[in-house]
């Protein structure tokens, strides 16, 4: 199993994801390629290794809320989706045959996701920060472990949980 480390940047009007290896090395981005206000904005899917290039349409992030009153449970409601190529991420992930386990990390603050595809393990990702700082003040990095001929479906998965920012999934 290979570590990565997945490098969001969604503060800006142009969002990317990068993936890095274990030498610093970019092996895998998303990134838009124009912004649109309404409707899906193309990004622009790279990778590194096999030099493949793709482009999707990768819409807004929805997020709904579920109030239940009693507020250190109401994170846990929150449910964040996007389209990608027209369709809510989570089924288009769930259709491919991917499951996503999540659950709290065990002595740090934070998540980690265990990923099956057909049932069988595909990668861990958990929630990291960078060096020396906290994960409470900072934006989340996500460190990621696989195959490096499982890159494509895991980059997409990491991908969608950092967009999405979901906690929990089903």
């Amino acid at each position: 199993m290979n570590k990565y480390l997945l490098k969001p940047k969604l503060a800006t009007v142009k969002q990317a994801f990068y993936l890095e290896d274990e030498n610093g090395n970019m092996v895998y981005e998303g990134k838009m390629t124009k912004f649109k206000f309404f409707g899906a904005s193309p990004f622009e899917i790279v990778n590194h290794i096999t030099n493949k290039t793709e482009e999707h349409k990768i819409g807004k992030t929805v997020t709904i809320e579920q109030s239940n009153g009693i507020d250190i449970i109401d994170f846990l409601s929150k449910r964040s989706y996007f389209k990608y190529d027209g369709k809510k991420i989570w089924d288009y992930l769930h259709d491919l045959g991917i499951r996503i386990d999540s659950k709290l990390s065990g002595n740090k603050v934070g998540m980690t996701y265990d990923i099956t595809f057909e049932g069988k393990p595909l990668a861990t990702i958990a929630t990291s920060s960078p060096k020396g700082k906290s994960l409470i003040t900072t934006d989340l990095y996500y460190d990621v472990t696989c195959e490096e001929k499982d890159l494509d479906l895991v980059f997409l998965v990491a991908f969608s949980i950092a967009k999405t920012e979901q906690t929990f999934y089903d």
